[in-house]
């Protein structure tokens, strides 16, 4: 065991001294998936600044890294088998960080994050019995149909990948379709951030994980386990129980269905062979009944007919631009509790001490203390916190980048601090109350207001938790005469002791009910099933997300639909609005509108019934300033 740990603790040094002496370069060009990309000043700025937060800890960078390479040889397999470009695999670092039961804001779960509809519409068992969005061959199948059904739509897979975080629908609203299919892209300011960050962790990990790089210590196999228990399999494979059940947590039951293949996972640490199993693999006609019967409901990818509708969606943009890393201290830092020493995101700032308040801390700085809570947009009551930063001068009217996704634990106060923007600027921006509960996930506008006919963009942000079970077999710390179980176990599950039960009984799942609620910008609607339509298609065709079609109506997608069943939606009214490139004809009358006191292009266009571009376009303005008593032409049908 001495001797185990010996070889762990030199693979891993040897592992970060060779990345210590690889510094990352941000590259003008490269390429993705067959889509040569051209990376601006600007672009590569951001990138450098996502990737000093992937690399800025070497430990935790080699930890993510053994950690991708334990399951990455099994995501290139399937990447590979179903023909999606294998420069998707470092998707799924940044997507679920190779930790299997994952859980963000938003509730979407496993190695590629599904929503549970979203997961059982594209064939995915999601049930009291398995949860495949926690099995990482499952799973990553799962991802290959969605990026296939996109890429018939964008015919690039650059495009694809965004529509991964955003939808379908949220995609063709963002990306001009002019851009479908295109073979050269330039990534700048304006590209979206999703984008953006994955050049960043592809540019950190390629050199480090997938196509044959192992963990010589310790490696993934995988043992049909269909119709067995996880008690079965630890003894034909010879693997501790509880290690086994951390490693598949996708089986929620007692025991493996035996309807189709189940691979169970489990480790093969150094000396040791994967254990040969005499089981045939199902027959593919087999394999494909079963798909087929698990997708009930499910059509086929949509034809090109189906996306005539697209150019009729509103010009909504979602959030492009960078994200920041922020605050940036600078200046002597050793002596940053005196003043006149350190800047705060270039702004004078100093450090407070264990005993210091408002009146001490202005003290040191020569400063009254109105000043103080007004540089730092501090009550009469607030109390300072030990070892924090506070600014000895006025902050700013914006940040320094374009937004900031809502972490847990954070605050209006503490974002305003950290990107040193003044606190009433911040609410203004995001058209905020201050009353306003803060969310985790929300994109957070700094340098500009966020138009109104922008929504507030929602990410998801993967919950912070325990040492996975994989970092632990990795590290390897424990003293020989502790038992290896108990660091193997992340934290003990609550579980009936059944474990013996040679039947499983399904538990049913809660159906939840969304409430239906409309803005401004939406509307209520019935839908009545068509023959052959699928979640799938009616998300599409209206530009709405799978997920809420099946919270608002209560229903789950395994039970497929019925024709003439009617499901209540909430439609962006844009998508009732006629194309956009209108002309007067005998059908069409041009009237004007002259602008009033406190108007916006936004009230005028709901006035109307029409987009904003629409309206920018008929009048040949190049942005949204309005004039008072400024005459505007609008088109509107007979």
């Amino acid at each position: 065991m001495v001797k185990y740990i010996a070889s762990i603790i030199i693979f891993l040094m040897a592992s970060l001294s060779i990345f210590a002496q690889a510094p990352m370069v941000v590259p003008s060009e490269m390429e993705f998936a067959g889509v040569k990309l051209k990376i601006t000043n600007s672009a590569k700025k951001e990138i450098e600044e996502t990737l000093d937060l992937l690399t800025r800890s070497q430990y935790h960078f080699q930890l993510l890294v053994d950690r991708s390479n334990l399951y990455m040889g099994m995501v290139e397999e399937v990447l590979k088998k179903e023909g999606i470009p294998d420069d998707f695999k470092y998707l799924a670092i940044q997507e679920g960080q190779f930790i299997s039961d994952a859980v963000s804001t938003s509730n979407a779960v496993g190695f590629w994050q599904f929503k549970k509809a979203s997961a059982q519409e594209l064939g995915l068992r999601v049930d009291g019995v398995v949860d495949e969005r926690k099995h990482i061959i499952a799973s990553t199948v799962g991802a290959t149909k969605y990026f296939k059904r996109s890429n018939f739509v964008f015919d690039n897979w650059l495009w694809t990948m965004q529509s991964y975080l955003q939808g379908l629908g949220g995609a063709q609203r963002s990306i001009p379709e002019k851009d479908y299919g295109a073979k050269k892209v330039e990534i700048d300011g304006k590209t979206h951030w999703y984008l953006k960050k994955y050049i960043a962790h592809k540019l950190a990990f390629q050199d480090y994980v997938g196509r044959g790089r192992k963990n010589p210590e310790l490696q993934l196999a995988t043992y049909e386990g269909r119709g067995k228990t996880l008690r079965d399999v630890s003894r034909e494979v010879n693997v501790d129980l509880e290690e086994l059940k951390n490693l598949n947590k996708w089986l929620v039951g007692t025991r493996i269905p035996d309807e189709k293949s189940y691979k169970v996972i489990y480790p093969v640490k150094l000396g040791s062979r994967p254990i040969a199993q005499n089981t045939e693999e199902p027959k593919r006609e087999e394999v494909k009944k079963t798909t087929q019967s698990s997708q009930a409901g499910v059509t086929k990818q949509p034809t090109k007919e189906s996306n005539s509708n697209r150019s009729t969606y509103s010009g909504v943009r979602p959030v492009e631009g960078n994200i920041g890393i922020f605050p940036r201290i600078t200046g002597n830092i050793a002596s940053a509790y005196e003043p006149d020493q350190i800047e705060m995101n270039g702004i004078d700032a100093i450090r407070a001490r264990s005993n210091d308040n408002v009146k001490t801390l202005a003290s040191r700085v020569g400063k009254s203390e109105s000043k103080i809570r007004k540089y730092n947009d501090l009550g009469d009551n607030s109390r300072l916190k030990s070892g924090a930063y506070y600014y000895v001068k006025n902050k700013k009217n914006r940040g320094k980048v374009h937004y900031h996704i809502v972490q847990p634990g954070e605050t209006l106060w503490s974002i305003s601090q950290d990107y040193g923007i003044k606190y009433k600027k911040l609410l203004q921006k995001n058209r905020m109350r201050e009353a306003e509960q803060l969310k985790v996930g929300r994109v957070l506008w700094l340098r500009f207001i966020r138009p109104a006919n922008i929504p507030i963009e929602y990410t998801d942000v993967i919950l912070p938790d325990d040492p996975t079970p994989e970092d632990k077999m990795i590290k390897e710390v424990t003293p020989p005469e502790q038992p290896i179980k108990k660091q193997t176990q992340i934290i003990p599950e609550k579980k009936v002791k059944v474990e013996e039960e040679e039947t499983v009984e399904e538990i049913e799942m809660a159906i939840t009910k969304k409430a239906l609620i409309a803005t401004s910008s939406d509307t209520i609607i019935t839908h009545v099933v068509q023959p052959k339509e699928s979640f799938f298609a009616i998300s599409q065709k209206y530009g709405i997300e799978l997920d809420d079609i099946i919270d608002w109506n209560g229903l789950n997608v395994m039970d497929g639909l019925q024709i003439n069943q009617e499901l209540r939606l909430v439609v962006p009214k844009a998508y009732f609005l006629k194309k956009t490139d209108l002309k007067p004809t005998a059908t069409v009358r041009e009237i004007y509108h002259e602008v009033e006191k406190g108007e916006t292009l936004w009230g005028i266009s709901r006035k109307y019934g029409v987009t904003i571009e629409n309206i920018l376009k008929w009048n040949n303005k190049t942005d949204n300033n309005l004039d008072l008593g400024e005459r505007l032409k609008i088109l509107q049908d007979n």
